[in-house]
This record gives structure tokens, C-alpha cells and sequence, in this order.
């Protein structure tokens, strides 16, 4: 009997009955297999029987196992009945069938970045109307395993949400990171830049989850971050103004450790439920790997705080002045596993912040320990005072006695 999956409380995936926070790998690491990646931390991975948007598959067999991993089969455009729907559908009829039962199974993907219209494209790459023909056959044939997407960093609210009634978890793609001066490369606009929020910093990804989370209209969010470097989409077919060049290793910019753990909670506090990483054209004997393997680590370790619900509170922010604005400052959730509170804690600016906080939630009047950090923070008087760097991340739980 295979997996049921599930949407919770909180949205808030549950496998089998069990909350479940997908730490999933989106791209398969060059030399890497399921599982090693399994073994770093991650929890899933996309498969693409199908192929993707730069390179279809003539055939494919289903593996008995993915490694240790969930798995979410691309449906890739066999999930758009708009046009050669008699392939398309038995295509996709049989790999439902195929996948349904199967011991690994977590969410179907459709069609990615479907709304898509800049560069290449003058119209979506798929409409609302074929994304809903094909889910409702991939709904009729399965009803215990919900479909998600990945929207472009572009497009209205309004315009995305024409895709809610064929999917039951929307997200999208915010690969931010990007060296000076780079070349255009097919997830960029025409002037160069890589998300159209008027917030060009880290914490565009947190702006995009809460556009996310207004298109989702209730719906889970699954964010992707970026592991790869930008200059790792390069290819002539898919931007002709590049032909006759090749890659520019010297644009070969990956995130740091830092900016990953940035991004990865700055999603969470701002309501990802779920993570996807991007991982093309990574290299596991690359520097980065490492950066890389740290970050799900941690997030693994997290994984049933994560996966836990959250905890209404109002905690109340005051800062030290240090000389900078508090233009978005620090942004706070709380997370509630076993009666014990976890608060997760950011700094959304490139400037350091000196935050005290009070109003805590019950629980963490007694002082505090600091995940990982091997230090510990009294409570006065119902405030503690923390200094966060640029970007930095703290997870604060009672102290245990």
C-alpha cells in the first residue's frame, strides 16, 4: 500500500498521519545520488519521468526506491490537456497509475513557472484551463496525493490565482543571488534583474513567500530556494543573444552558507511550509557542497519543529540604536512541539540590529537556549536583548533545566 498524503492544521503536510516538512532537492547534484542526499538531510526530491523544459525524456522506469527519499514526480507537460491531449492524457494516466501506490510518493508537480510570458515566451506557458483538465485526471485516478506548482517571480496575484483550482500547493522560484553585471539567463527580465519586487536585497525571498501566501488563498506554501549559481542556467537555445559565447566562470556565483540559512528561514517565518532547493549544474566536489550540505543538516535536525504548529503569539520587537534604520528589522515565529515554544528569529537587513523582545510566549519566561549556538540567554523581567549581524538567523527555545 503506498503513502497518503495529506494537508493539516496549519498547512502543515502530514505522510501517513505523521506532520511531514519536506526539505526537498530539486535538481540532482552532479555525482551525487538519492542517497547521498538522504544521507546529508534532505527529506525528498523531484523526479522527472517526463523530462523538463530543456530536455524531454523518450522513456522512463519507475525505481522501486528513491534512496530513502520522498519522491514528487514532474509532470511536466503532460499535466496541460490544452493541447495534444490524447498522448498527453494516457501519458499521464499511466505514470499516475504507476505512482499512486508507490511506497515513496509524496505530491505530483505541475507544469513549472506556468504563467510564465517574459523572454521566450508571448504567451503563458501553459493556461488555467489545460493545468485544471490535467489535474482533474491526476484527481479522478488519485485522491491521496495533493499537486503543487512553481510560479515565476513575476505576474499578478490575481493572474496566479487562476491556477489555484488545479493545484493544491502553490510556491515559486526566487534565485536572488546573482554576481554584478552578469548576462541575461532565462529566469531574469529583459533589464537584467531576477525578481520584479521593489526589494532587490536577500529578503525578496521573504516578500515573494508572502506574495505566495495572498495567492495560495489558504493553500500551502512551498518555497525554492537557490543553491545554484545563476550563471549555471547558461545555454545559447534558451537566450540566442548569448550564442557564440560560453559559461563565464568568473559569474559562477554561488550562496554562502549564510545567505542559504537566511533564505531558507526568512520563507518559514514569512509561512513556507515546505522547502525546495535548487540544485542544477551543483557540483558535489565544489566548496559550495559543503555550504550546501550544512544548511539542510540543520534544517533535518529542525525538521520536527518545522513540521510542528504555530503558536499565536504577539511578541513585541524594541531596538538599541546603532547608527542604521529599522526599515524591516527583525521578524520572529514561534513554533510550538511537545508544550515546548521554538522561536525562530531573523534579521531581514543588510545592517546589524540589537533587538529586545518581551510579550514572550508562555514557556520561555525562564530562559532561553540558543539552537546551536552553545550559549544561553537569560529572561528579565519577561525581555531578553540578542544582537543579530546582517541576515542572521537565531532559534531560541526554553532553556531546559
Amino acid at each position: 500500500m503506498g503513502t497518503r498524503v495529506t494537508i493539516g492544521d496549519h498547512r502543515i503536510l502530514h505522510v501517513d498521519g505523521r506532520p511531514f516538512f519536506p526539505i526537498a532537492a530539486r535538481h540532482m547534484p552532479i555525482g551525487a545520488t538519492p542517497a547521498m542526499l538522504h544521507e546529508v538531510g534532505f527529506n525528498a526530491m523531484r523526479w522527472t519521468p517526463f523530462g523538463s523544459d530543456d530536455m524531454e525524456e523518450d522513456s522512463y522506469e519507475v525505481p522501486d526506491d528513491f534512496g530513502g527519499l520522498m519522491v514528487y514526480p514532474y509532470v511536466y507537460n503532460r499535466g496541460d490537456l490544452s493541447t495534444d491531449t490524447d498522448v498527453r492524457r494516457r501519458e499521464l494516466i499511466e505514470l499516475v497509475k504507476e505512482m499512486r501506490e508507490h511506497a515513496d510518493m509524496l505530491v505530483y508537480e505541475q507544469r513549472n513557472e506556468t504563467a510564465y510570458t517574459h523572454r521566450n515566451y508571448a504567451q503563458p506557458q501553459s493556461p488555467p484551463e489545460g493545468l485544471m483538465a490535467g489535474s482533474r485526471v491526476i484527481r479522478e485516478l488519485d485522491l491521496h496525493h495533493p499537486i503543487r506548482v512553481g510560479h515565476a517571480n513575476f505576474n499578478l496575484v490575481s493572474t496566479l490565482r487562476k491556477y489555484n483550482e488545479a493545484v493544491d500547493i502553490v510556491g515559486c522560484n526566487p534565485y536572488v543571488i546573482s554576481p554584478p553585471g552578469m548576462r541575461p539567463f532565462i529566469g531574469c527580465r529583459s533589464d537584467g534583474l531576477v525578481v520584479d519586487c521593489p526589494n532587490q536585497t536577500l529578503s525578496a525571498v521573504g516578500e515573494l513567500t508572502t506574495k505566495m501566501m495572498r495567492v495560495a488563498e489558504g493553500r500551502p506554501v512551498w518555497m525554492q530556494l537557490q543553491a545554484l549559481a545563476n550563471e549555471n542556467w547558461f545555454c545559447v537555445d534558451l537566450t540566442p543573444e548569448n550564442r557564440g559565447t560560453t559559461a563565464f566562470e568568473h559569474h559562477r556565483l554561488y550562496p554562502t552558507r549564510w545567505q542559504m540559512r537566511f533564505m531558507a528561514f526568512n520563507a518559514i517565518i514569512r509561512g513556507a511550509t515546505a522547502l525546495a532547493w535548487a540544485l542544477y549544474g551543483v557540483r558535489i566536489d565544489i566548496s559550495s557542497w559543503k555550504d550546501i550540505c550544512d544548511v539542510i543538516g540543520e534544517l533535518r535536525r529542525l525538521h520536527d519543529i518545522l513540521a510542528s504548529p504555530v503558536c499565536a503569539a504577539n511578541v513585541q520587537i524594541e531596538y538599541t540604536e546603532l547608527g542604521f534604520g529599522d526599515w524591516s528589522g527583525v521578524e520572529t515565529l514561534v513554533k510550538l512541539h511537545g508544550k515546548r515554544p521554538w522561536m525562530l528569529a531573523v534579521n531581514t537587513q543588510f545592517d546589524p540590529m540589537k533587538a529586545t523582545f518581551s510579550n514572550l510566549p508562555d514557556g520561555m519566561s525562564g530562559g532561553l537556549t540558543v539552537f546551536e549556538e552553545d550559549r544561553q540567554i537569560p529572561v528579565v523581567g519577561g525581555k531578553f536583548t540578542d544582537y543579530f549581524r546582517p541576515y542572521e538567523v537565531h532559534i531560541y527555545s526554553a532553556a531546559v533545566v
